[in-house]
């Protein structure tokens, strides 16, 4: 740098040249006038005559010769120092002081020689660009090239501000110049090689191929540095996200851009609005035509210049995306105004999105065709347009004739999933993969929201058609059911997908955004829920109140032919002891038999979670039905107790016992209802006696009564409650 470390070095030759007698310092003007001829050799010996940068020129010598001036008028000042040394003054402080000085203006002088250099530097790059060019000798140039930019590179953080523009504007013009020229010579080599290749890639000629990638190499090393890039001048903000593509590269796509101007723009038969596919499909097959080309001949030449981590295939798809993006941004404007025409037209875009980034791997990072879809006014199109669909096809599923039907067997779907929730739910994954990729979390929340709305629209409807005077155990209520509950097990599986917990995070700092509540990180390292809870809850209280409705509706059907069995007479039945093989109380059979044919009905069209939840749900009101109905309204003698047994344990119990091993534990009560009326009359005795002994004495109330109790397996009735079904006995009624 020229700036750098010159102070220290002005010292140090200070020291070089007066040692440490201070009265040496007289030697100054020596030194002075040794620098000053320097200066004026480097002067004569440059070159003003150019055409291009004269002006340039002579102002940097300017801006030196004017540092020259202040160093004169300063000498004088140095000469009455000197006289002061040479008097001995004994003022060491003022002397150090004007020393310092004195050090500063050579510091200075040193500066403008190193300019003064530097500007007859880059004249005789200059001269030797002329002679290399009249040579045509175009790897001089390119090496010249480099060197000059060298230069610009050292001035670059420089304060004199006149030779900066001058290192600029010179490295400027001769980047246009060689730009003009070797891009010239790299579209006769492109013909050489038939670019761009179309339809059939055919094999270029060796000498063809050799001289591409010299002249790629030349103008990698043409491009301008990163502090003298222009900034990009855009008709549209959006295409800003576009950076500027490396000089071969842009050269590759210029006869395919302009392909695309004469076949998508003007009054051509293939620019047709409802046709956006069209110019889709050649950009998609214009990078599957090329991408092996710049992967074989262009990566390798980015590679040897130590530019690996610029991908010429990513290039040459920003390229040509860039021309997507364009006509996408000219044309939706237009198209908003016709809803079949702009639908079409997302489609496609989404598509042509999903198929960049799923077949040629167009990573999210890099602008795309997203960016015109984002747009204010294109995005509330566009989301108002997904609603309306939505809802239209919506009103389709649940109009379907078909809609009910399960989709598979009762073997083979144990979710029993209908026509009509999958559907559902194929509607709400398509909008899901329509928005998943956009870059924007704002953007993706709306689309939530949309989904929710749905999703409650969706469980309205189902409530209104359940309101229409529907039988709980008609078909269409427990295919409703089935598909409120298939709804609800995705949405709880679709709540822990990584692409719903983002948007929770996200949704829980827009919500404290808007509260003005701060969103620390350990708020959010314990964020809890997911986007789906509210709706599940509904969904979720739904299943359970349709449950509860379909097993009242079998428990009527049971206890309206229970009747008879409730009013036998079980206080004077005879003991199965007397039959040769006991049966079941005639009284009891149709009241099985509903039973039976309403769980087989409930296991054929019920899911497999929702059977198991609803016969369990039967199996606790059956118990509870037939132990206040039956047994507490009813006296045992011991045959009536022993069929009641029978009854319970040979014939009901078993019905249950093909949805589980262990049916009595759903029982309970008539289970132990059963021991206590057919415990022999002693231990009914005894066990009544001294179970009304634990209630009087608060001293064995409690753990005592638990412990006779379950000596007789009974754990769930209390002391009172069995005394109460002992007491039901015919042969302890009178003791």
């Amino acid at each position: 740098m020229v700036d750098m470390d010159l102070k220290q070095n002005v010292v140090y030759k200070l020291n070089l040249e007066f040692g440490k007698d201070i009265k040496s310092i007289e030697k100054s003007h020596d030194l002075y006038k040794k620098l000053q001829e320097e200066k004026n050799s480097i002067e004569k010996s440059l070159s003003l005559a150019s055409s291009e940068v004269p002006s340039k020129v002579s102002a940097a010598v300017k801006g030196v010769e004017d540092t020259s001036l202040e160093i004169n008028r300063l000498i004088d000042k140095f000469d009455a120092l000197s006289s002061a040394v040479g008097n001995q003054l004994t003022n060491s402080e003022g002397i150090a002081i004007q020393l310092q000085e004195y050090i500063d203006k050579i510091d200075l002088l040193e500066r403008t020689l190193a300019y003064l250099q530097c500007i007859k530097t880059i004249e005789d790059i200059s001269k030797s660009l002329e002679s290399s060019l009249a040579e045509k000798d175009d790897l001089k140039c390119v090496e010249l090239y480099v060197s000059l930019c060298s230069q610009n590179k050292v001035l670059q953080h420089s304060k004199c501000q006149h030779l900066v523009s001058f290192v600029s504007d010179t490295v400027h013009f001769w980047h246009n110049l060689l730009k003009q020229k070797f891009s010239t010579e790299f579209e006769a080599v492109l013909k050489a090689i038939k670019w761009p290749f179309l339809n059939v890639v055919a094999t270029p000629p060796p000498d063809a191929l050799h001289r591409f990638q010299l002249f790629t190499e030349f103008l990698l090393k043409l491009q301008l540095p990163e502090d003298l890039l222009p900034q990009p001048v855009v008709t549209s903000t959006l295409l800003t996200d576009f950076a500027p593509l490396c000089l071969p590269i842009s050269l590759l796509i210029r006869p395919l851009r302009k392909r695309f101007l004469f076949h998508f723009y003007g009054t051509r038969q293939t620019n047709r609005p409802d046709k956006p596919e069209w110019f889709f499909t050649q950009i998609l097959t214009w990078i599957r035509d090329h991408e092996k080309f710049v992967s074989q001949w262009v990566q390798p030449v980015l590679n040897m210049n130590n530019m690996h981590p610029i991908s010429a295939k990513l290039e040459m798809m920003r390229g040509l995306v860039q021309l997507a993006v364009e006509k996408l941004h000219s044309e939706l404007p237009h198209l908003k105004y016709d809803d079949t025409l702009f639908s079409h037209t997302v489609d496609e875009t989404l598509g042509f999105h999903h198929e960049l980034r799923e077949s040629f791997g167009y990573p999210s990072s890099q602008p795309s065709v997203i960016g015109v879809l984002t747009q204010a006014q294109i995005f509330v199109k566009w989301i108002h347009m997904e609603k309306k669909y939505a809802r239209e096809k919506m009103d389709a599923i649940l109009s379907s004739d078909t809609a009910w039907l399960p989709l598979g067997t009762p073997e083979l779907d144990e979710l029993r999933v209908t026509e009509c929730g999958e559907s559902f739910l194929t509607l709400l994954l398509t909008i899901t993969e329509r928005y998943s990729s956009l870059p924007q979390p704002g953007h993706r929340l709306q689309f939530l929201e949309l989904q929710l709305e749905l999703l409650d629209e969706f469980r309205v409807r189902l409530l209104q058609l359940l309101h229409e005077n529907l039988d709980p155990l008609s078909p269409r209520f427990i295919a409703i059911l089935n598909t409120i509950s298939y709804l609800a097990s995705v949405l709880q599986e679709w709540g822990g997908l990584t692409h719903f917990l983002q948007l929770q995070y996200y949704k829980v700092q827009f919500d404290n955004a808007s509260t003005n509540q701060g969103t620390g990180s350990s708020e959010l390292e314990g964020l809890q829920g997911t986007v789906f809870d509210d709706i599940l809850g509904l969904m979720l209280r739904m299943k359970d109140e349709l449950i509860t409705s379909l097993c009242e509706a079998v428990m009527m059907d049971i206890m309206a032919r229970s009747r008879e069995y409730r009013k036998d007479k079980w206080f004077a039945m005879p003991s199965p002891k007397e039959l040769v093989n006991p049966t079941v109380t005639p009284s009891v059979c149709l009241m099985f038999q509903v039973l039976a044919e309403r769980l087989h009905q409930l296991q054929e069209r019920l899911s497999v979670p929702l059977f198991s939840e609803a016969w369990q749900t039967l199996a606790r009101q059956l118990n509870q039905f037939i132990y206040e109905e039956v047994i507490l309204q009813n006296n045992f003698n011991e045959g009536g107790a022993m069929q009641l047994q029978y009854d319970m344990t040979r014939n009901m119990f078993p019905l249950f016992g093909q949805f589980t091993q262990k049916p009595d534990i759903h029982f309970p009560q008539i289970k132990e209802s059963c021991i206590l009326l057919n415990l022999s009359k002693g231990s009914a005795l005894l066990l009544r006696d001294t179970l009304r002994s634990c209630l009087t004495d608060d001293e064995l109330e409690g753990l005592q009564e638990e412990e006779v109790l379950s000596e007789i397996g009974v754990h769930r009735l209390d002391a009172k409650k069995s005394i109460d079904v002992l007491n039901l006995r015919t042969d302890l009624t009178h003791i």
